[in-house]
């Protein structure tokens, strides 16, 4: 079950140079493949894909022509080190009627009371979490509620719970957690006391000390 369509040509391998020219064109190159299949080399529309992954389209079909349509799901994405464009995308054919693994992005859902009501730090270090079901079973993503995680409390994978759908991610895994806020210690200068006394050095005069010469 489709969520979209994207349409792609079949190309011919190229070099460094051919591959330049086509990202200039707003063109990417990509691969096909799929059980039983050999790899195809394809060449897909830039935007029409970022618009794919903007609408977190999980499941979508491949339009070859001729009525030629595969369902299909991004496999891997290669990105540029520096700039985070998308180089080059791996697209993996899949069947309806056989489960799929594929990863999700997770939404945290609510304010979480430790942060709101004592001051802590809502921390949310796993992004995605990889699953296991049909096509039809895919979820846009996972939504957790966290707004009523306190001052060290945590969530992990294993407190995720989805209808007809496996996770495969490790379970033991911290999906978010509220630390407590950090504390700046100020190092106080000293302070002289306003009632010490301070000890002055002794001041001779000229005359005192001619007196003394005599």
């Amino acid at each position: 079950m489709a969520e979209a369509e994207l349409k792609v040509e079949l190309r011919e391998k190229q070099r460094k140079s051919g591959l330049k020219q086509l990202r200039r064109e707003g063109k990417m190159p990509g691969v096909y493949y799929s059980d039983g299949e050999a790899a195809v080399l394809i060449t897909l529309d830039l935007k029409a894909f970022q618009g794919l992954i903007s609408r977190r389209v999980n499941i979508f079909d491949l339009d070859f022509g001729k009525g030629k349509k595969k369902p299909s799901i991004i496999r891997e994405m290669q990105l540029d080190p520096v700039s985070d464009d998308i180089l080059h995308v791996d697209l993996y054919g899949i069947k309806t009627s056989e489960k799929i693994a594929i990863k999700v992005p997770i939404n945290l859902v609510g304010t979480a009371r430790g942060a709101k009501e004592m001051g802590g730090v809502l921390e949310h270090p796993m992004r995605e979490i990889e699953i296991e079901c049909l096509p039809k079973d895919v979820p846009d993503g996972v939504d957790l509620d966290v707004s009523e995680l306190g001052i060290n409390e945590r969530l992990r994978v294993e407190d995720i719970h989805l209808e007809n759908i496996e996770i495969l991610s490790d379970p033991n895994s911290l999906v978010a957690q509220v630390v407590p806020p950090k504390v700046e210690v100020i190092e106080e200068e000293e302070v002289v006391a306003e009632d010490e006394e301070l000890e002055e050095p002794e001041v001779i005069t000229a005359k005192e000390g001619e007196a003394e010469e005599e």
